[in-house]
Order: C-alpha cells, then sequence, then structure tokens
C-alpha cells in the first residue's frame, strides 16, 4: 500500500491511510478506508450463497452416508425431520414430507447462519484476513472454524432448540467433530475467504496516476 499512496498525494492528503481512518465525528470516512476494510456485502453475497450451498449440501451427505450408508439405522426424510425437530420436537417425525422439507430449509438456514458468522468476522477483523492471505493460512483457519462451528452447536444452539443435544460418549459427536472442519469450515474460509484476498490485497491506483510500465 506504501508504493500506491505516497506521501503528499493529493488523493489523501500527505497522511497514512491509518490516520485517514481514524474514527472523527462530523467528518467524512474517506473512500480509501474502504479498502482496509473486507469485501463489501453486495459483492460478496453470490460466494456466501455458493458456501451455504456448498455447505448444506456436504453436511447433509455427511449425515446420510453415515446413518444410512454405513450404520443403516436412519432414512433420508427422518435426518430431515431430526432437524425439523429442533423447532417442533418430537411431533416433527410424525409429520411425513411437511416436515422433511421444514427440516431441509432449516438446515440450508443453519449454514446460512454459519457462513454470515464467518463473513462478519472476515468484515470486520484485520487480522483473520491477514491470516487468510494464503491458501495454507485460509485451510487451518477453516478446520479450525468446522470444529468451533460443531461444538457450537452441540454446546449452545441445541441445547437452547428442542432438540436433543449429542453427549461427549456418543460415536456421531466425535464423527460431526472430525468432518464438520471439511464439510463445513474449510468450504466456507476457501469460498468467503476467496473475496477477501482479491479485495484486501493492494489497493487500486488512484485515478489519474500511471500504471507501472506506462508512459
Amino acid at each position: 500500500m506504501a508504493d500506491t499512496f505516497e506521501s503528499g498525494d493529493s488523493t489523501t492528503g500527505g497522511q497514512e491511510p491509518s490516520a485517514r481512518c481514524t474514527p472523527n465525528l462530523g467528518a467524512p470516512r474517506p473512500a480509501i478506508c474502504g479498502a482496509m476494510a473486507g469485501p463489501p456485502l453486495r459483492r460478496s453475497l453470490p460466494r456466501i450463497l455458493l458456501a451455504t450451498a456448498v455447505v448444506a449440501a456436504a453436511d447433509l451427505a455427511d449425515a446420510i452416508i453415515v446413518w444410512v450408508g454405513v450404520f443403516q439405522r436412519s432414512t433420508v426424510p427422518r435426518i430431515l425431520q431430526s432437524i425439523a425437530a429442533g423447532l417442533l420436537g418430537p411431533a416433527a417425525y410424525q409429520g411425513g414430507t411437511a416436515t422433511a422439507l421444514l427440516g431441509l430449509g432449516l438446515h440450508v438456514l443453519v449454514a446460512l447462519g454459519w457462513t454470515g458468522v464467518f463473513f462478519g468476522l472476515f468484515q470486520r477483523w484485520a487480522r483473520l484476513r491477514d491470516w487468510m492471505a494464503s491458501r495454507r493460512g485460509a485451510v487451518l483457519v477453516g478446520l479450525a472454524y468446522g470444529a468451533a462451528v460443531w461444538l457450537l452447536m452441540d454446546g449452545v444452539v441445541l441445547p437452547l432448540s428442542r432438540a436433543r443435544v449429542t453427549p461427549l460418549t456418543a460415536p456421531w459427536f466425535w464423527i460431526q467433530l472430525a468432518t464438520h472442519p471439511f464439510v463445513v469450515g474449510l468450504p466456507i474460509a476457501l469460498i468467503v475467504g476467496g473475496v477477501g484476498r482479491g479485495a484486501t490485497g493492494r489497493s487500486p491506483l488512484p485515478l489519474g496516476r500511471p500504471r507501472p510500465g506506462e508512459g
């Protein structure tokens, strides 16, 4: 950024960007400050929705593979009804297709919620954007976020709902803890964070300044 905002340039008034972005009541916020924040919601929305779709599909596929394919103890409609049970309680299992569709909608909504939480952190936390500046950093952040999502779901969200909490002694708890980093955290970090790696790097050259190599 230092090589694009030289001292005395008319676009910054000769001040460092950080000084120009210091809150000052009654003063307009310089446009340069936008380059120091995360990507705006409007530009990020397609990636947020894509990440939501990928997470919802991958997490549901994980449950189907384990409960229908491996353990052979459930069906796809019943898995979806178990999600609706968080809102309706045991009555969700008697609702047929209607509650299965409700469960699917809630499942997508939860995926959107966790994607939105990550985007909010990415938008406001400069240190997180620094960590995710590299592919390796984004992968590590995503894996950690996925594990955190499951721990918060089972420790905070589910106890507040009408669904059953998964005890530590249940194999499903550890299966979820092992898979959430890959089916939840990693897609969110790589897809949503991809916006930031393009938007929080070097700021565009000010208008009127020739690009390197141009006459």
